[in-house]
C-alpha cells in the first residue's frame, strides 16, 4: 500500500512540477477595447460611421502588449482592461505592422501591469508540443480556456507578399481569431489573427515573427518585413523544360517570371533564371524547402527571420549555367504598387474639381464594395488590380487616379451619373498621379479642361466656371475642403 501512495505522490509531484502545469494565465492575457473609424471612401473628405470592437492581448516582457495589428484597423482610441475588471486604461500604439500581422500597444500609465506578469516566449524554429491552449476575457468578464490541436503550417502572405509563418489549429471556439494568445507547454507560440467559424480552423501568426520584431526594434527602430516581391513559377519535374533551362540531373528549384524595380534582388536576378537555394537550403521544383514545420515556401527563407539590411545568397542557373548572385534585403518602400495594398488609418487622397471627385485608385476603395468585390467592382478597375505588379514596374504611372463620383452641378451638366472612370490624359498630357492632375489642372492657362479616360470617353469642362463654382459646391454639399492630397 505505501508503494502505491508513493508512486501516486511522485505523479502527482510530477504532474506539478511538469512543463505542462501551470498557473492560471489569467495574468498574462488582458481585453482591448478598439474605437475606430473607418473611411468613406463614397465621400472621402468625411470620415465614416464610428464602431467599437475588442480583441485580446498578452503581456510580454518590457510592460508591453501584443495583439493582432488587423484588431486595430483605423483605430482613433485603445483601451485596455485587466483581470475582469471594468476599468479601463488608454493605450498607445508602439508597432502595427500590417506586413506581419502583429502590434505592440503601452498603456499611458504603467500600473496597469501591477499584478500581471510578461509571458514566456517559446523558442523560434522550435514547437514546444503540438497541443496548444487558447485564453481570452467573454464579454461577462469571464476568463475562458479553449483546446487548439495544431493541423498545419505554411507560409501565408499579407501584401506585398510579406511571408509569415501561420500555424492552424482545430478549435472548438465561435468567436476569436482577434489576438488571442496560443500557449503550448506554458510558452507564447502564436497570435491568432483569424477564425473559420465553418471549419472551426483558427489561423496564428508564429512565434517566429514575434521574436523577429521585438530583435528589429532592440535598436530602436523598425524595419520590418524584407521587400522580395519576384514572381515564380513552378518546374513541376518536367524532363524537357529543365533540359531546355540547362539544369542538371537532380537540381530541382524554381523559374523566376518577373522582377520588379525596387524588389530586392531586383539588380541581380532576371526573368529565366532557375533560383536553386537560398543560403544553400535547396527547394524542390515546387519551390518548397524542410523546415522544422514540413515543407515551407522558399520566401520563408527570405523573410521568416532575416533583416532589411542582410546579405541573401542564391544559387541559380542562368543561360543554362550555374552562378551564385547576392544582395542585400531592402525595406518595404513606402509606394511599392500603383494600388497601394493596405490602406488603413489615413483617409483616401482626394481632388475635386468641377464637382468631380478625384481621388487615387487604394484596395479600401475596392474592399467597400464588399465581401465579394471582386466580383461587385468595375472590371475597369480590376484590371489594375490584377496586373499591378506589371503596371507597377512599368513605371508609367505612380498611382491610378479614379473618378470616384460627380456631384451635380451645372459645371458638368451632362457628366452627372459618371462613376469608376479611370483617368488618363489632361489636355492631351499623361497623367502620373493625383498631385501631378492638380498640377496640371491649376498650371494651365488653357479655357478648356480635356480629361481623356480609359474606354475612350471623354469630358470637357470650362475651367473659369469650375472655379467659380467651387465655393458653392462645398456648400451644397458639405464639404470642409476640395482636396486632400498627402505631402503636397
Amino acid at each position: 500500500m505505501r508503494a502505491i501512495f508513493r508512486i501516486m505522490f511522485l505523479l502527482l509531484l510530477s504532474a506539478l512540477l511538469s512543463p505542462g502545469a501551470y498557473a492560471s494565465m489569467e495574468d498574462r492575457v488582458v481585453n482591448i477595447i478598439v474605437t475606430a473609424q473607418k473611411q468613406d471612401y463614397s465621400s472621402p473628405w468625411q470620415r465614416g460611421d464610428i464602431a467599437r470592437s475588442t480583441a485580446t492581448g498578452c503581456v510580454i516582457a518590457g510592460n508591453r502588449i501584443l495583439t493582432s495589428s488587423y484588431s486595430l484597423t483605423d483605430h482613433v482610441v485603445i483601451e485596455v482592461m485587466k483581470n475582469g475588471e471594468s476599468k479601463k486604461f488608454p493605450a498607445m500604439v508602439v508597432i502595427k505592422d500590417y506586413h506581419s500581422g502583429l502590434a505592440l500597444i503601452k498603456p499611458e500609465d504603467e500600473s496597469f501591469f501591477n499584478g500581471l506578469k510578461p509571458a514566456a516566449l517559446a523558442p523560434a524554429w522550435k514547437m514546444p508540443g503540438r497541443e496548444g491552449k487558447v485564453y481570452k476575457w467573454d464579454s461577462m468578464s469571464s476568463f475562458k480556456e479553449y483546446n487548439a490541436g495544431l493541423t498545419k503550417s505554411s507560409i501565408r502572405f499579407y501584401e506585398p507578399n510579406s511571408g509569415v509563418l501561420m500555424h492552424q489549429f482545430s478549435t472548438s471556439m465561435n468567436d476569436g481569431g482577434n489576438g488571442e494568445p496560443v500557449f503550448i507547454d506554458g510558452m507564447l507560440a502564436g497570435v491568432t489573427t483569424g477564425l473559420s467559424n465553418e471549419t472551426k480552423t483558427l489561423y496564428a501568426i508564429g512565434i517566429e515573427a514575434v521574436h523577429r520584431m521585438l530583435k528589429d526594434m532592440a535598436d530602436g527602430s523598425y524595419d520590418g518585413i524584407p521587400f522580395f516581391w519576384v514572381d515564380t513559377a513552378d518546374l513541376q519535374s518536367d524532363p524537357t523544360l529543365r533540359e531546355y533551362y540547362g539544369m542538371g540531373e537532380g537540381d530541382t528549384g524554381v523559374l523566376v517570371t518577373d522582377v520588379p524595380s525596387g524588389s530586392s534582388g531586383s539588380e541581380v536576378l532576371k526573368k529565366n533564371d532557375i533560383i536553386l537555394s537560398v543560403d544553400r537550403v535547396s527547394m524542390d521544383d515546387s519551390g518548397m524547402y524542410e523546415s522544422p514545420y514540413g515543407k515551407l515556401y522558399y520566401y520563408g527563407l527570405l523573410q521568416i527571420n532575416r533583416y532589411v539590411g542582410e546579405t541573401v545568397s542564391m544559387r541559380i542557373v542562368r543561360d543554362r549555367k550555374k552562378m551564385d548572385v547576392r544582395f542585400r534585403l531592402k525595406p518595404i518602400p513606402r509606394s511599392y504598387s500603383i494600388i497601394p495594398l493596405i490602406s488603413f488609418d489615413s483617409p483616401p487622397a482626394y481632388y475635386i474639381f468641377g464637382g468631380i471627385v478625384f481621388q487615387e485608385l487604394t484596395m479600401g476603395y475596392l474592399e467597400a464594395h464588399g465581401s465579394e468585390w471582386k466580383q461587385k467592382a468595375d472590371k475597369r478597375l480590376l484590371y489594375y488590380y490584377d496586373n499591378l505588379k506589371a503596371i507597377s514596374s512599368s513605371g508609367e504611372m505612380d498611382s491610378v487616379v479614379i473618378v470616384n463620383r460627380v456631384l451635380p452641378d451645372t459645371v458638368n451638366q451632362g457628366y452627372q451619373y459618371y462613376k469608376d472612370l479611370v483617368l488618363l490624359r489632361v489636355n492631351g498630357v499623361r497623367v502620373r498621379d493625383l498631385p501631378h492632375f492638380k498640377k496640371l489642372v491649376e498650371g494651365s492657362a488653357e479655357r478648356f479642361v480635356v480629361l481623356d479616360f480609359v474606354g475612350e470617353t471623354t469630358i470637357v469642362l470650362d475651367r473659369k466656371l469650375a472655379m467659380e463654382r467651387a465655393q458653392e459646391l462645398k456648400q451644397t454639399y458639405n464639404i470642409n475642403s476640395t482636396e486632400y492630397i498627402p505631402g503636397d
